[in-house]
């Protein structure tokens, strides 16, 4: 008698096949997950040629000591004097601040100087007779009010200068339902400040904007065949062209400020002597400011450092020092221009990039630097993107969730809500800045912007500042 073979039931197959299936499917999304990681910390050949040098232990220890024995002296770089008042709307914050403290230093009188901001500047300036008018530039009387408060007899007569530094950073979000977040301030304060403006007599505005309003949304999310992702390496000029789709920007921060920037550019008018531009520092803005101000190396030496993705990523970054410079130094060309505007280029209505004068770092340079001289620890242990990436998507559908249909959820705040998909977006682009066109000379078309301050020097005197307080 044969034996009787029993053949498997179609119940007894399927658990084998799909713990197959499974296991295959995994290990394939695994792959391109690892795939997509690479894509993200690769370095082009193009940023590599823009930035081929990295810091040195040597390099950093000389820059270190030369901040804390002889720093740059940024006052012999300052534009003259202009016998103007000056009302500086956010100058409470980093580059506000320096504004104020460049007037001051240049010999403008003191009270013709008024800060309008949620916080008083810092103290010293205060004593020295600059004036401080709490306001919310979202709030349009209260706006008109505080530009209209009487000046000193000694200043009444002058001629009024706005500087407009005010704005509100959300460099995380990108969904429209979360605009307003960024919108109401950089968008609605400014129109606030541009019709006090014209209210009460001002002939020159300069506004901040940000180099971030180019930077094309880079897609992370590559085919397998592809190596590098669109966009990875991204050179920003005056001649880089601001997207026009809501999607094409990083994210709703730039969305707001590139709007803001086309509203006071195109209030310039030579004929009504009422002139305007924009300055665009790029990419981050670092320097010594108050404890709380929000500094690529201010937060890190704050936190004790974190954990990063970036370590290769290159970026240009700008002293708050140069970015008050360069404001001030737009400022003199409208004013000349105004004055003999047959005889120099008519730059009015326009933006300019601005960053430090030397090539681009990595985020790895500045690790260093910070780990390596700072008298409180900070560490930086490196990890891969991609865990952080699937995060993002999570913590942004919460935050959208909440937002939308459950307010009465717990709101994401702190390092939390910034983790989300926007925030690689200009974090994980090689950022680079061509600024070539501010530093040609007024009667070429340009700011005469000549900054004195390095990245490496104007970090290290920030470190200096640092240690020295703690």
């Amino acid at each position: 008698m044969k034996p009787v073979i029993k053949r498997p039931s179609s119940d007894d197959e399927a658990p084998v096949d799909i713990l197959n299936v499974g296991c295959s499917n995994r290990s394939l999304v695994l792959l391109y997950l690892y795939h997509v990681n690479s894509g993200m910390a690769a370095v082009p050949d193009e940023a590599l040629a823009l930035s081929p040098h990295r810091w040195t232990i040597d390099e950093l220890k000389s820059a270190y000591e030369e901040a804390l024995e002889s720093p740059v002296d940024v006052n012999k770089h300052l534009p003259p004097k202009q016998n103007r008042r000056y009302v500086i709307v956010g100058g409470s914050g980093l580059v506000g601040n320096w504004i104020v403290t460049h007037l001051l230093t240049r010999g403008e009188h003191p009270t013709a100087v008024r800060v309008l901001d949620l916080q008083p500047p810092r103290r010293e300036l205060l004593d020295q007779g600059v004036s401080f008018v709490k306001t919310n530039v979202t709030d349009e009387k209260g706006v008109s009010s505080a530009f209209a408060r009487k000046w000193e007899p000694e200043v009444a007569d002058l001629p009024l200068t706005v500087f407009h530094c005010a704005a509100v950073i959300r460099p995380a979000e990108r969904h429209r339902a979360f605009l307003d977040f960024c919108r109401n301030v950089n968008v609605g304060g400014t129109v606030n400040v541009l019709n006090a403006a014209k209210q009460f007599g001002a002939s020159c505005m300069v506004a901040t904007s940000s180099g971030s309003v180019c930077i094309r949304r880079p897609s992370f999310w590559i085919a397998p065949w592809t190596k590098v992702p669109k966009y990875l390496a991204q050179v920003l000029s005056d001649a880089s062209p601001v997207p026009k789709e809501h999607d094409h920007f990083f994210g709703n921060y730039a969305v707001t400020k590139a709007e803001a920037e086309h509203i006071i550019c195109a209030a310039d008018d030579l004929k009504s002597n009422f002139r305007t531009g924009c300055i665009r520092p790029t990419n981050g803005i670092y320097g010594i400011g108050e404890d709380n101000s929000a500094t690529v190396t201010g937060q890190y030496l704050r936190s004790g450092g974190n954990v990063s993705w970036t370590y290769d990523i290159i970026h240009n970054f700008v002293n708050a020092e140069n970015v008050s410079i360069a404001h001030l130094n737009y400022e003199k060309c409208l004013i000349d221009q105004t004055k003999t505007p047959d005889q120099l280029p008519n730059i009015g209505g326009q933006a300019f990039v601005v960053t430090d004068p030397n090539p681009a770092v990595t985020f790895g340079d500045i690790y260093l630097l910070l780990s390596k001289f700072s008298k409180t620890p900070v560490n930086f242990p490196r990890v891969p993107a991609i865990p952080f990436v699937l995060l993002s998507y999570v913590i942004e559908w919460y935050a959208l969730f909440q937002h939308m249909y459950c307010p009465w959820l717990p709101r994401l705040t702190g390092d939390l809500a910034q983790l989300q998909p926007a925030l690689f977006f200009v974090t994980n682009v090689h950022t680079l800045c061509d600024d070539s066109r501010a530093r040609k000379s007024p009667e070429q078309g340009g700011l005469g912007y000549a900054p004195p301050i390095t990245t490496l020097g104007g970090m290290c005197k920030q470190l200096v500042e640092w240690n020295k307080n703690v």
